[in-house]
């Protein structure tokens, strides 16, 4: 073999190279995704829940099929903005309802929560609000806000229930229950607020705490108060 023949560089060798290489794209791709995410996410809450798509990709310096390609379609940006609102939103309600208060507290403050993040963010609210249904999900985005809200509750509710010895049954329905009672009064208060939210708050904790006191109390006896 000539010794100036030219040699192969080790088969690991490339592999790897190539591995790092596609690694280093995917990295830039998701960081791309990202940073096009946001730029929608900001440029509904500077334009409104009307906001278009249009302006959704202008303001990543895109055009809209390359906006969609980084989110699969339209429905995928929907979904992943409505995905991002979820988790911040879960995130912002998890601590009072964690939290070792009384009862009729925990309920009072984990509903305050979700209201004021609500009314924190109303324009992302209000889009995620106006989109139909996805082909992926056969239902609106704000029903998955809804899903992710309701299964935190009933699965806390679950554990409260087993820890006293009641029937763990009734934490999907009370769950969901509370969360769609809270979702929808909530949309129309946003509209008009024609009362302060602590008092939207409390008819909201008034209503839900003497129709679970209720049912969750042992015949003949109190509710759990402060």
């Amino acid at each position: 073999m000539s010794a100036n023949r030219r040699k192969h560089p080790d088969t690991d060798e490339v592999a790897t190279s190539r591995t790092n290489r596609r690694a280093q794209r995917d990295d830039t791709r998701e960081q791309r995704r990202e940073q096009l995410l946001q730029a929608a996410i900001d440029e509904i809450r500077a334009s409104g829940p009307g906001a278009t798509m249009e302006q959704l990709a202008k303001s990543g310096g895109v055009t809209k099929p390359i906006l969609y390609r980084h989110f699969g379609d339209r429905d995928g940006l929907i979904a992943t903005i409505a995905e991002r609102f979820s988790a911040d939103l879960l995130q912002s309600v998890e601590a009072p309802l964690l939290s070792n208060s009384y009862p009729r507290q925990l309920l009072d403050d984990t509903i305050d929560s979700y209201v004021t993040f609500l009314e924190r963010d109303p324009h992302v609210y209000g889009f995620l609000i106006q989109q139909p249904s996805t082909r992926s999900e056969h239902h609106t985005p704000i029903g998955s806000l809804v899903d992710v809200v309701a299964k935190r509750i009933a699965q806390v509710a679950g554990e409260q229930l087993r820890a006293t010895g009641q029937d763990t049954g009734a934490a999907v329905p009370w769950a969901y229950g509370i969360v769609g009672l809270v979702h929808t009064a909530t949309n129309w208060w946003l509209r008009d607020q024609t009362m302060t939210r602590e008092r939207f708050v409390q008819y909201l904790t008034d209503l839900l705490w003497q129709g679970l006191s209720n049912a969750a109390a042992p015949v003949g006896t109190a509710a759990d108060s402060p």
